[in-house]
């Protein structure tokens, strides 16, 4: 029989498992007409019939199945179910097969009639009984079917299938109910990330966030922190029932006070410092002012004594060429470095290669020419400036570096890899963590090539659809300059728990914001800007057409129900660099958009963004899903929106039009849509100028500077014409 696994946040609802009701008609198979059970719709040909049950079980009867015809497909019996929206159940069956691996469970889920998504439970393990148990959030479905299914190709003839007791039942809220697991800041520079688990926790009730500087007397509102109702798998079911969110702009090396306040609950009032951007230094060490070969950093200081500085002798002219001989120019493999100065040329692989280390820093350092070829010519995958495969890298960061011009070349999605059917990009890339912990820091950089030497993405990693990815945790990018990528300008996938994402400039890359898909969360990207967008280096009108803003959406829903948050971002049309009539514009041709029908994503808020597309037929937002927990509204966009009814319904639609700040960039112009009309965010947008914010990604008659990374804007076009080159 079932057992209901008990840990702390599940206690308080035992007795509400043990006393619901079972939605599933027939569920034991008691009742059968003409040889087949009742209530339930069979699909496919195969022998069906009703068996004593076995004795470690209290039902009399089980469904059994012979496959006797074989087929390519699965065989199925389902039936289907109405529940309602936004609401937790739970499933359990049981199911053994003479074969291994040849039965399962799958559930599906329903809008209106149409198939929404679909998620599969674990297979068979063998002859003995495999007990299966899936809890399951609804989010916009109003129906569910549940399947059994099979596998009945020709390996699978004569195999004996059989299910039994199963169960579809509502679940209340999920409620943490133990002891209270106290607040933790994960702080970086000029962010911080807060962790809280407060006895009567639950969705319903909201935890206000309030902050400010030490010794200060006002407190300043944040976004509410966000109340994470999925139920993860061990290790990372710490996370389950849990509220998380960030506070950012905040000033490094500062003491700050927060205030969290549950409703009807509990209130806690904590301290952190932000990081400070002055380093201790215990020890420098200068190293020669040239070198052929890879050289290993192997001392280290510690957080007492400080960091190891390592610098060139002779500075900026100093360069180091590997000449395409040693895997890399350096290894860092201690923590506590600090690696400045350096002009690094010429590795087989990758410029610098983090170890096992954490507390690193990479600063002010020129990385080119890097990048192995196969002997088809095809470059390797993930070849870049800087590189680790560590699972334990931690607290790295990365600023003020020029990451350009790799030696080998990415293919394009136009372009077919040599040897294989993929097109999906395959080469170099500027910054590549592979299985790394978080509290990453990459800022001020430029990443950059041309079209004969382009990057795969300007940084990510592989593991997109999983509890890790990059930057994985507690991690902030920002005031990076990205470009000549054929795939994603910033790949941020993954865990994504408490990652902020802001004033970037991705420019000449297929799309500009990978999130296909954050699985935990939360994760923030606002105030950054999109220009150029192309498939292919050629010149005709398909080489333009590329894609998208940001990129959503996974076959896998238990991978895409992390919080995410887009705010303030804006996607330029700039005029065409081509002589060519067919093309007026070069920007994206697509918004915020879910790259397949098959793919999911859950618990997203877009507000302020300014969306033009190429065409006003092109998609501005497309959930192709209609998915319930997503929340997109007060943008301003130029194109087509489809989503759960109600969406975009306060939006801004049209065309906009800019004036050209004195630094060069573009906002909006006064006295059009969207300047002075933006949606308040606390936190966000603060610092505003009239009587409200601007839509996009800067502030008319801000006077923050445009980031030093940022590329010098020429001024022979005309802004209103929505150009920001």
């Amino acid at each position: 029989m079932f057992k209901i696994k008990t840990t702390a946040f599940s206690l308080s609802l035992i007795a509400s498992v043990l006393s619901a009701e079972n939605m599933l008609s027939n569920s034991q198979f008691d009742d059968w007409q003409d040889g087949k059970p009742s209530a339930w719709t069979i699909r496919s040909k195969q022998e069906y019939y009703a068996r004593e049950q076995d004795t470690d079980s209290a039902a009399n009867q089980v469904f059994g199945v012979k496959v006797v015809k074989t087929s390519g497909g699965y065989g199925e019996v389902l039936q289907k179910v109405p529940v309602e929206k936004n609401t937790r159940y739970r499933f359990t069956g049981r199911v053994k097969a003479s074969m291994k691996s040849s039965a399962f469970f799958q559930i599906k889920f329903f809008s209106n009639g149409k198939e929404m998504s679909r998620t599969n439970l674990s297979s068979n393990k063998g002859s003995d009984w495999n007990d299966v148990e899936k809890v399951f959030q609804t989010d916009g479905a109003g129906a569910v079917a549940i399947l059994l299914r099979w596998k009945q190709q020709k390996e699978y003839l004569n195999n004996v299938i059989a299910f039994d007791e199963l169960t579809l039942e509502k679940e209340p809220p999920l409620v943490y109910q133990g002891e209270e697991v106290a607040p933790v800041a994960v702080p970086t520079f000029n962010s911080v990330g807060l962790y809280w688990k407060p006895n009567g926790g639950t969705a319903s009730k909201a935890v206000t966030t309030h902050y400010r500087a030490q010794g200060g007397s006002e407190w300043k509102e944040a976004l509410p922190l966000w109340f994470d109702a999925n139920e993860h798998p061990a290790p990372y079911d710490r996370h389950t029932a849990e509220y998380r969110g960030s506070i950012v702009g905040l000033d490094a090396g500062t003491s700050y006070q927060v205030k969290l306040s549950l409703d009807g609950g509990a209130e806690r009032v904590f301290n952190f410092v932000t990081w400070s951007e002055d380093f201790k230094i215990a020890r420098t060490v200068e190293l020669p002012p040239a070198m052929g070969e890879m050289h290993r950093i192997t001392e280290g200081g510690s957080e007492e004594e400080g960091y190891v500085l390592y610098v060139p002798q002779g500075g900026a002219d100093a360069v180091w060429d590997a000449q395409n001989a040693a895997d890399c120019n350096l290894k860092v493999e201690a923590p506590w470095v600090i690696v400045r100065g350096f002009t690094l040329q010429g590795g087989k692989k990758h410029g610098i290669v983090l170890g096992d280390v954490q507390n690193v820093v990479i600063e002010d350092c020129d990385i080119s020419g890097w990048g192995a070829t196969r002997g088809n010519g095809q470059a390797y995958n993930l070849n870049s400036a800087i590189y680790s495969g560590s699972k334990s890298l931690k607290r790295i960061v990365v600023q003020n570096c020029e990451l350009h011009h790799p030696r080998s070349d990415s293919n394009s999605w136009k372009e077919k890899r040599p040897g294989t059917n993929s097109s999906h990009p395959e080469g170099p890339q500027g910054i590549t963590f592979k299985g790394g912990k978080g509290q990453f820091v990459i800022r001020n950089n430029r990443i950059y090539s041309d079209m004969d030497h382009m990057f795969n993405d300007g940084m990510g990693e592989t593991s997109n659809f999983g509890y890790g990815g990059f930057p994985n945790r507690d991690s902030d990018i920002y005031n990076n300059f990205v470009s000549h990528c054929w795939d994603d300008g910033l790949e941020i996938e993954g865990a994504d728990i408490n990652v902020r994402v802001w004033n970037n400039y991705i420019d000449m890359t297929y799309g500009a914001i990978g999130a296909a898909a954050p699985s935990t969360g939360p994760v923030y990207f606002f105030r950054n800007v999109y220009g150029v967008s192309r498939k292919h280096s050629g010149t005709d009108s398909n080489s333009y057409r590329g894609h998208y803003l940001v990129k959503l959406g996974n076959e896998k829903p238990h991978y895409t129900r992390g919080r995410m948050f887009i705010f303030h971002n804006t996607a330029l049309q700039p005029p065409a660099f081509e002589a060519n009539s067919e093309i007026k514009s070069s920007g994206a041709q697509s918004g915020i958009v879910f790259t397949s029908s098959k793919k999911t994503q859950q618990n997203m808020t877009t507000r302020n963004n300014i969306i033009q597309t190429r065409k006003t037929g092109d998609w501005a937002i497309l959930d192709q899903k209609y998915t319930y927990s997503n929340d997109f509204d007060y943008d301003f966009y130029q194109g087509k929106v489809r989503a759960k009814e109600g969406a975009e319904k306060n939006a801004i639609i049209g065309t906009p039009v800019y004036e050209r700040a004195p630094d060069g960039r573009l906002w909006l112009a006064p006295g059009t849509p969207g300047h002075d009309a933006a949606v308040r965010i606390p936190n966000f947008n603060d610092d505003y100028i009239g009587t409200g914010p601007d839509m996009g990604a800067i502030e008319t008659g801000s006077t923050q500077a445009k980031p030093t990374t940022w590329p010098v804007f020429p001024e022979n076009y005309d802004p209103s014409q929505n150009s920001n080159l």
